[in-house]
């Protein structure tokens, strides 16, 4: 090892990381790996620690870009001197790192699937936290005239304009909007991503309990749903409930049934046993659906109860499965057996509205 000392100065971590005994320069500046970098661990630590602030997490992980060359220069003296399965710098600053936050923050270290991963950038001196989403899940109701998802702005098509506030968006209330701008805030998210558990007109009701849907809220600060939120607005018009925080993102969503309240309109005279017919008839019955270039889906209707409502008019109260559309049953386009088909006439759905949204089991890996 004379040759190591003639040739190259080590601080006392890379000189023990190589298999030397003691350090191989008074300078740990000079160090020919880290120049000093091994020093400044706490420095580091410190600066972490600041970035963790307001971050709610019971796991993380410490990801490290080095400064230019560093990695070279350990490579070059390990070639030249066959040391081989030892230790990197990056690996025994990685560590250093996790232990020291570890033992500041009282949380566990997750290589594998960490709830917060740092990015520590030693080149640049940065920091960047990236956090594990959080899914949530939680109901909504609406009356006519709110629609589920945001709609982009008429003027700049989502480009962004005056008109819009330059959000891209229209500015007029959605379930979407409304959720965002009150979940948002309170899990520290900037993003957030939807998924529904089936759609509805603009002009339909959404009536307690509510629809059900699912919100993926990306980077959050934290990580929880106080008990009993509840959200408003419009005095009252749009309402989000029930929310739960889910274990992770589910496998694929789950099946649902639902009960809607339809107002069709007939082009001629429907009796009352023409509806009574319709009833025993569309009793727990399975419908062919069809989707342009698509195989056939089969799905379920449980029942539909059925009244005359003025000239021409039918109320009905249908429940079926969840992904068969509503109007398609109704006119009989690419659904069959249809109500159209089944009371032999032309009939159209001018508006229809949720009742009632059962959700089966979310499944998780």
């Amino acid at each position: 090892m004379i040759e190591a000392i003639q040739r190259y100065e080590l601080c006392e971590p890379c000189s023990l990381r190589q298999g030397f005994r003691g350090a191989l320069s008074t300078d740990p500046r000079r160090c020919f790996i880290c120049r000093g970098l091994t020093t400044r661990v706490d420095e580091i630590r410190s600066g972490i620690l600041r970035r963790l602030r307001g971050y709610e997490f019971r796991t993380f992980s410490v990801g490290l870009s080095l400064p230019e060359g560093m990695q070279e220069r350990e490579d070059q003296l390990r070639a030249e001197y066959k040391l081989k399965g030892r230790e990197t710098i990056k690996a025994w600053l990685s560590k250093s790192l996790s232990e020291r936050v570890a033992r500041a923050t009282h949380r566990r270290v997750d290589k594998m699937n960490p709830e917060l991963a740092v990015l520590a950038d030693l080149g640049a001196s940065e920091v960047r936290l990236n956090a594990r989403p959080v899914f949530i899940y939680g109901r909504y109701t609406k009356p006519a005239g709110v629609s589920q998802r945001k709609t982009f702005c008429a003027s700049c098509r989502g480009g962004g304009c005056a008109v819009c506030g330059y959000s891209g968006y229209e500015t007029k209330a959605s379930v979407e909007s409304t959720i965002q701008k009150k979940l948002g805030p309170l899990l520290g998210s900037k993003k957030m991503k939807f998924t529904w558990i089936g759609t509805e007109d603009l002009e339909s009701t959404v009536e307690p309990s509510g629809r059900p849907f699912m919100v993926e809220a990306k980077n959050p600060r934290k990580r929880r749903v106080p008990r009993g939120f509840v959200s408003r607005t419009g005095m009252g018009q749009i309402r989000v409930s029930s929310l739960k925080l889910l274990p992770s993102r589910p496998l694929k969503l789950p099946g649902f049934k639902f009960k809607t309240r339809v107002a069709i309109e007939s082009t001629s005279t429907i009796n009352p046993e023409d509806l009574r017919r319709l009833s025993r008839l569309m009793r727990n019955v399975v419908v062919e659906f069809r989707r342009p270039g698509e195989k056939p889906a089969y799905k379920r209707v449980y029942g539909v109860k059925a009244k005359a409502a003025g000239r021409g008019g039918i109320l009905a109260e249908i429940k079926l499965d969840g992904g068969l559309p509503v109007k398609r049953l109704v006119n009989g386009d690419s659904v069959s057996p249809s109500i159209s088909e089944v009371l032999k006439a032309d009939l159209k759905c001018r508006k229809f509205d949720i009742l009632k949204v059962e959700v089966g089991k979310f499944q998780f890996g």
